[in-house]
């Protein structure tokens, strides 16, 4: 599992009305056999991490699912819905996709979600 790595708060958006960071957080299920979890967590582990020098970024953590072999969950945190968006566009996105694993170790998402944090 990868650490998260906040910005510093100066860095981050404010919501003027609270005076509290705005944050967007992208959720993503994925699902791969509990053969290639190995061959998956790897990959995670040894991440190009293009996305940390991205504009708007914040952190990003990768969980396994202790009740289920095979199920983990990438949460990423940033500054809004925008930059989130410009990463997914990115040449830099793409590189680091294309280094996913293929076959039978290849994951498949199962659900994509989307929240912004209004505590904490």
């Amino acid at each position: 599992m990868t650490d998260i790595v906040p910005r510093p708060a100066a860095a981050r958006r404010v919501d003027q009305g609270s005076g509290t960071p705005q944050t967007f957080v992208a959720f993503s299920e994925l699902q791969v056999d509990p053969d290639g979890a190995d061959t998956l967590e790897a990959a995670f582990r040894s991440r190009l991490r293009a996305v940390e020098k991205w504009e708007g970024f914040q952190g990003l953590q990768v969980w396994a699912d202790a009740g289920a072999p095979g199920s983990y969950a990438m949460v990423s945190w940033w500054d809004s819905r925008e930059r989130f968006l410009s990463w997914l566009r990115s040449e830099d996105h793409k590189r680091a996709h294309a280094r996913v694993p293929t076959g039978e170790d290849r994951p498949s998402p199962t659900r994509f979600r989307r929240f912004t944090v209004v505590a904490r």
